[in-house]
Protein backbone atom coordinates (compact mmCIF):
# COMPACT_ATOMS: atom_id res chain seq x y z
CA UNK A 1 0.00 0.00 0.00
CA UNK A 2 1.58 3.05 -1.07
CA UNK A 3 2.06 5.94 1.33
CA UNK A 4 0.55 9.29 1.00
CA UNK A 5 -2.52 7.47 0.10
CA UNK A 6 -6.03 7.15 1.21
CA UNK A 7 -7.60 3.54 0.94
CA UNK A 8 -11.32 3.34 1.70
CA UNK A 9 -12.36 -0.12 2.66
CA UNK A 10 -14.74 -1.40 0.58
CA UNK A 11 -14.48 -5.16 1.46
CA UNK A 12 -12.18 -7.34 3.59
CA UNK A 13 -9.99 -7.04 6.30
CA UNK A 14 -6.34 -5.38 7.27
CA UNK A 15 -3.92 -5.26 9.69
CA UNK A 16 -2.24 -1.65 10.89
CA UNK A 17 0.51 -2.98 12.95
CA UNK A 18 3.81 -1.76 14.35
CA UNK A 19 7.00 -4.06 13.95
CA UNK A 20 9.38 -3.73 17.09
CA UNK A 21 13.28 -4.18 16.52
CA UNK A 22 13.38 -6.81 18.89
CA UNK A 23 10.62 -8.85 16.17
CA UNK A 24 7.83 -8.62 18.02
CA UNK A 25 4.47 -7.07 16.34
CA UNK A 26 1.90 -5.13 17.82
CA UNK A 27 -1.37 -5.10 15.68
CA UNK A 28 -2.46 -1.37 16.43
CA UNK A 29 -6.06 -2.53 14.68
CA UNK A 30 -8.06 -4.63 12.48
CA UNK A 31 -9.22 -2.21 9.36
CA UNK A 32 -12.90 -3.66 8.44
CA UNK A 33 -15.02 -2.37 5.58
CA UNK A 34 -15.82 1.78 5.60
CA UNK A 35 -12.65 2.11 7.46
CA UNK A 36 -9.38 4.61 5.63
CA UNK A 37 -6.24 3.26 5.45
CA UNK A 38 -3.69 5.72 5.27
CA UNK A 39 -4.70 7.35 9.07
CA UNK A 40 -2.96 8.59 10.23
CA UNK A 41 0.27 8.20 8.28
CA UNK A 42 -0.49 9.82 5.11
CA UNK A 43 -0.92 12.92 7.53
CA UNK A 44 2.78 12.56 8.81
CA UNK A 45 6.18 13.45 7.01
CA UNK A 46 6.76 8.95 7.21
CA UNK A 47 4.73 5.95 8.02
CA UNK A 48 4.41 5.92 11.26
CA UNK A 49 2.60 2.10 10.79
CA UNK A 50 2.83 -1.02 7.99
CA UNK A 51 -0.03 -2.22 7.34
CA UNK A 52 -1.26 -5.96 5.75
CA UNK A 53 -4.07 -7.57 3.88
CA UNK A 54 -5.53 -10.49 6.05
CA UNK A 55 -7.92 -11.18 3.19
CA UNK A 56 -8.76 -9.99 -0.50
CA UNK A 57 -9.54 -6.48 -0.38
CA UNK A 58 -11.28 -3.97 -2.13
CA UNK A 59 -10.46 -0.32 -1.80
CA UNK A 60 -10.84 2.85 -3.48
CA UNK A 61 -7.83 4.64 -3.53
CA UNK A 62 -7.51 8.81 -3.54
CA UNK A 63 -4.49 10.37 -3.67
CA UNK A 64 -3.78 12.87 -0.32
CA UNK A 65 -3.54 16.51 -2.29
CA UNK A 66 -6.38 14.99 -4.05
CA UNK A 67 -8.35 14.42 -1.37
CA UNK A 68 -7.51 17.55 0.32
CA UNK A 69 -8.82 19.23 -3.33
CA UNK A 70 -11.83 17.35 -2.99
CA UNK A 71 -12.60 18.76 0.95
CA UNK A 72 -11.82 22.27 -0.09
CA UNK A 73 -14.67 21.57 -3.14
CA UNK A 74 -17.23 20.06 -0.90
CA UNK A 75 -16.54 20.45 3.11
CA UNK A 76 -18.41 17.58 3.96
CA UNK A 77 -15.77 15.28 2.72
CA UNK A 78 -13.80 16.73 5.55
CA UNK A 79 -16.25 16.46 8.28
CA UNK A 80 -16.52 12.67 7.55
CA UNK A 81 -13.22 12.27 7.75
CA UNK A 82 -13.28 13.95 11.12
CA UNK A 83 -16.01 12.00 12.33
CA UNK A 84 -14.27 8.72 11.11
CA UNK A 85 -11.21 10.25 13.20
CA UNK A 86 -12.68 10.53 16.43
CA UNK A 87 -14.36 7.60 16.24
CA UNK A 88 -11.07 5.36 15.54
CA UNK A 89 -9.78 7.60 18.37
CA UNK A 90 -12.09 6.05 20.83
CA UNK A 91 -12.08 2.49 19.62
CA UNK A 92 -7.99 3.47 20.03
CA UNK A 93 -8.53 4.43 23.51
CA UNK A 94 -10.69 1.19 24.71
CA UNK A 95 -7.54 -0.71 22.88
CA UNK A 96 -5.40 1.15 25.62
CA UNK A 97 -7.66 -0.29 28.24
CA UNK A 98 -7.85 -3.33 27.20
CA UNK A 99 -4.20 -3.63 27.42
CA UNK A 100 -3.46 -1.92 30.90
CA UNK A 101 -6.16 -2.76 32.79
CA UNK A 102 -8.59 -5.22 31.77
CA UNK A 103 -7.90 -9.12 32.21
CA UNK A 104 -6.95 -11.64 28.96
CA UNK A 105 -10.65 -13.03 29.35
CA UNK A 106 -12.05 -8.80 29.64
CA UNK A 107 -9.73 -8.07 27.05
CA UNK A 108 -10.71 -11.13 24.38
CA UNK A 109 -14.33 -10.61 25.21
CA UNK A 110 -13.87 -6.68 24.49
CA UNK A 111 -12.17 -7.58 21.36
CA UNK A 112 -15.12 -10.03 20.00
CA UNK A 113 -17.82 -7.67 20.99
CA UNK A 114 -15.77 -4.80 19.11
CA UNK A 115 -15.16 -6.20 15.77
CA UNK A 116 -19.06 -7.45 15.60
CA UNK A 117 -20.01 -3.88 16.42
CA UNK A 118 -17.83 -2.40 14.00
CA UNK A 119 -19.12 -5.33 11.25
CA UNK A 120 -22.83 -4.34 12.24
CA UNK A 121 -22.58 -1.06 11.71
CA UNK A 122 -21.95 -1.53 7.95
CA UNK A 123 -24.19 -4.26 7.60
CA UNK A 124 -21.65 -7.18 7.62
CA UNK A 125 -22.75 -9.09 10.63
CA UNK A 126 -26.38 -10.94 12.27
CA UNK A 127 -27.49 -9.89 14.83
CA UNK A 128 -25.49 -12.52 17.37
CA UNK A 129 -22.70 -13.96 14.78
CA UNK A 130 -19.79 -12.35 12.52
CA UNK A 131 -16.81 -13.47 10.53
CA UNK A 132 -13.78 -13.22 11.88
CA UNK A 133 -11.00 -13.92 9.38
CA UNK A 134 -7.93 -13.83 11.40
CA UNK A 135 -5.52 -16.57 13.01
CA UNK A 136 -5.13 -17.04 16.92
CA UNK A 137 -1.53 -15.70 16.16
CA UNK A 138 -2.55 -11.82 14.67
CA UNK A 139 -5.24 -12.13 17.68
CA UNK A 140 -2.44 -12.58 19.71
CA UNK A 141 -0.78 -10.13 18.75
CA UNK A 142 -3.15 -7.18 18.57
CA UNK A 143 -4.56 -8.14 22.39
CA UNK A 144 -1.22 -8.57 24.09
CA UNK A 145 -1.42 -12.08 24.68
CA UNK A 146 0.53 -15.38 23.12
CA UNK A 147 -1.00 -17.68 21.30
CA UNK A 148 -0.94 -20.62 23.65
CA UNK A 149 -2.63 -17.94 26.28
CA UNK A 150 -5.56 -16.52 24.06
CA UNK A 151 -5.78 -20.33 23.03
CA UNK A 152 -6.64 -20.78 26.69
CA UNK A 153 -8.77 -17.78 26.92
CA UNK A 154 -10.62 -18.64 23.97
CA UNK A 155 -11.52 -22.00 25.19
CA UNK A 156 -12.73 -20.23 28.51
CA UNK A 157 -15.26 -18.22 27.05
CA UNK A 158 -16.49 -21.35 24.82
CA UNK A 159 -16.66 -23.47 28.31
CA UNK A 160 -18.90 -20.64 29.96
CA UNK A 161 -21.17 -20.87 27.29
CA UNK A 162 -20.36 -17.36 25.96
CA UNK A 163 -19.48 -18.18 22.50
CA UNK A 164 -19.65 -20.77 20.01
CA UNK A 165 -16.74 -20.95 17.03
CA UNK A 166 -17.74 -22.71 13.61
CA UNK A 167 -14.22 -22.45 11.64
CA UNK A 168 -14.10 -18.71 11.47
CA UNK A 169 -17.46 -17.68 12.46
CA UNK A 170 -18.01 -16.56 16.01
CA UNK A 171 -21.33 -16.87 17.58
CA UNK A 172 -22.55 -15.38 20.62
CA UNK A 173 -24.16 -17.84 23.20
CA UNK A 174 -24.83 -15.46 25.22
CA UNK A 175 -24.19 -11.88 24.35
CA UNK A 176 -25.44 -9.52 27.58
CA UNK A 177 -23.38 -11.81 29.84
CA UNK A 178 -20.45 -11.15 27.64
CA UNK A 179 -20.80 -7.21 27.06
CA UNK A 180 -21.22 -7.59 31.03
CA UNK A 181 -18.18 -9.50 31.48
CA UNK A 182 -16.30 -6.83 29.21
CA UNK A 183 -17.82 -3.76 30.49
CA UNK A 184 -18.58 -3.30 26.72
CA UNK A 185 -19.95 -0.38 24.98
CA UNK A 186 -20.02 0.06 21.57
CA UNK A 187 -18.46 3.66 20.24
CA UNK A 188 -21.80 5.24 18.40
CA UNK A 189 -20.46 8.62 16.84
CA UNK A 190 -23.61 10.94 17.02
CA UNK A 191 -24.81 12.07 13.17
CA UNK A 192 -23.10 14.85 12.01
CA UNK A 193 -25.22 18.14 12.28
CA UNK A 194 -26.97 19.71 9.45
CA UNK A 195 -25.88 23.48 9.29
CA UNK A 196 -28.51 25.96 9.75
CA UNK A 197 -29.80 27.72 6.97
CA UNK A 198 -29.81 31.31 7.28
Amino acid sequence: YAFGKLGFVKDGFAARYKLLRNGKRQIVSFLLPGDVIGLPSSFMDHATYSVIAVTDMTLRVCALDAFVNLCCRGPKFALALSWLAAQETAVFAEHIISIGRRTPTERLAHFLLEIHSRLAAVGRADELSFELPVTQEMMSDALGLSVPHLNRTLGQLRADGLIVLDSHRVIFADRPALAQLAQFQPVNPVRIPMPALA
